[in-house]
């Protein structure tokens, strides 16, 4: 999976927003998915409630997440970015609200086969750099295969997801952050 985050500023109309919010769902997310071959699909969240000590865990505000269909489309993608005036397409061009966005998150991650999938609408997100043993027989979690961008202290080793009405997702040692997204709807 390939994971976008971005915080968009604080400042942006509603109206502006709305713009952003249609324009990454009926636009830009098909670009992606038309440039990358074996990228399969792709969902978009909105944090909801950001870690409480803040900072640099807090987590961006919206996050996209492509499925890539196997491993060779992860490494197609990483080859790509890694010379990406060969092989970046050009893409439409965004609202304003985009132009004064921050893109914080830019990472690959992997389910192992052990791992369960969780799909539910709101979905608690906990990046550890530690995974209990049990963890991988009884939760839903990512390994990370890659990381381009994450601000400091680094972008954890895991990341385990449950749904946020479940219990705590983790209480894996100290965790880089802990987060609850909401999957946002298609647009109308």
């Amino acid at each position: 999976m390939y994971w976008v985050g971005m915080d968009t500023d604080p400042r942006t109309t509603p109206e502006a927003l709305a713009e952003f919010n249609r324009f990454y769902s009926t636009t830009h997310v098909h670009e992606v998915l038309a440039a990358h071959p074996g990228f399969v699909g792709v969902s978009r969240y909105e944090l909801l409630d950001q870690d409480p000590r803040g900072g640099e865990h807090r987590g961006p505000r919206w996050l996209a997440v492509y499925e890539a269909e196997d491993e060779a489309a992860a490494l197609q993608y990483i080859k790509d970015n890694a010379r990406p005036w060969l092989h970046r397409r050009k893409y439409s061009p965004w609202p304003p609200a985009r132009r004064k966005a921050k893109t914080v998150w830019r990472m690959l991650w992997r389910r192992p086969p052990e791992s369960h999938a969780v799909s539910g609408e709101t979905l608690q997100m906990v990046g550890t750099n530690v995974l209990p043993d049990e963890s991988a027989q009884s939760l839903a979690y990512l390994k990370l295969y890659r990381a381009f961008a994450h601000p400091e202290p680094g972008c954890p080793d895991y990341c385990v997801i449950a749904d946020a009405g479940a219990a705590p997702a983790a209480e894996h040692g100290e965790s880089v952050w802990q987060l609850v997204y909401r999957r946002l709807p298609p647009p109308d």
